[in-house]
């Protein structure tokens, strides 16, 4: 019997964003055809995580694709997981150095320079975890793109994205906002409007996902339950020297 990796995410409304969600579902698919890959949901869409808890059996680990902290997600997660005591749960997506590759990558292909103003810009940051892990994102995301980077969030006790985007204006006459979001939808078109010169696009934008994320996803799926884990932390990949 494979073992089971449950992809888990939040949901989404969005056409665009389900069809992005999928496609990196279908890529971890076809690059681990030892594990039976599933999808689950905390919100908005089925199955949710309890009840494919509950549908499948064996070792199962439990991949939280969430980018920062979010306490209600969490909660739903950690619940879950107890239907089963062989259902262990991984650590999240984020924040991770290969988060801030392809944030970097999204940069270039937004046609970012080195002169711009960057402001890593994330969804509401629930609480002071979610607060820190945006925060560490921001860090390891300067650190690749070799410049500062300021933070704004939509809600929550860090710097609202509006105030962050007129505060980088004073450092530089462009700025160009670092999207952190997985996917596309309503959060990416609240981003859009904060009144930023360039905004890039998510993680998955639609297009087939970068070859990290499915690594960073199956590293995760692997460093627990007895698999070998696949890649490491080799640290930033330095965009500017």
């Amino acid at each position: 019997m494979n073992r089971t990796l449950i992809l888990c995410a939040h949901g989404s409304e969005n056409p665009r964003g389900r069809s992005a969600f999928s496609g990196l579902v279908n890529a971890v698919r076809r690059e681990a055809q030892d594990l039976d890959i599933v999808d689950a949901f905390v919100d908005v869409q089925v199955p949710r995580i309890a009840e494919v808890v509950e549908e499948t059996a064996g070792p199962r680990a439990v991949v939280p694709l969430m980018l920062a902290y979010d306490r209600p997600v969490s909660v739903d997660i950690v619940q879950s997981s107890h239907l089963d005591p062989a259902v262990s749960i991984t650590a999240p997506l984020g924040p991770d150095w290969i988060l801030a590759e392809v944030g970097v990558r999204r940069l270039f292909e937004a046609g970012a320079r080195s002169e711009d103003t960057i402001v890593l810009a994330a969804d509401t940051a629930t609480d002071d975890r979610a607060v820190a892990d945006v925060g560490k994102a921001a860090r390891l995301l300067s650190a690749v793109w070799g410049g500062r980077v300021h933070v704004g969030t939509l809600g929550g006790p860090d710097t609202p994205l509006v105030d962050a985007v007129d505060v980088a204006r004073a450092y530089g006459e462009r700025v160009v906002v670092s999207t952190y979001l997985l996917t596309p939808g309503a959060v990416h078109d609240s981003i859009t409007e904060a009144g930023a010169d360039v905004v890039t696009a998510p993680f998955l934008d639609g297009g087939p996902p970068d070859a990290r994320l499915v690594s960073l996803i199956l590293a995760r799926a692997r460093s627990r339950g007895g698999c070998a884990p696949v890649g490491g932390d080799p640290g930033p990949h330095l965009a500017h020297q």
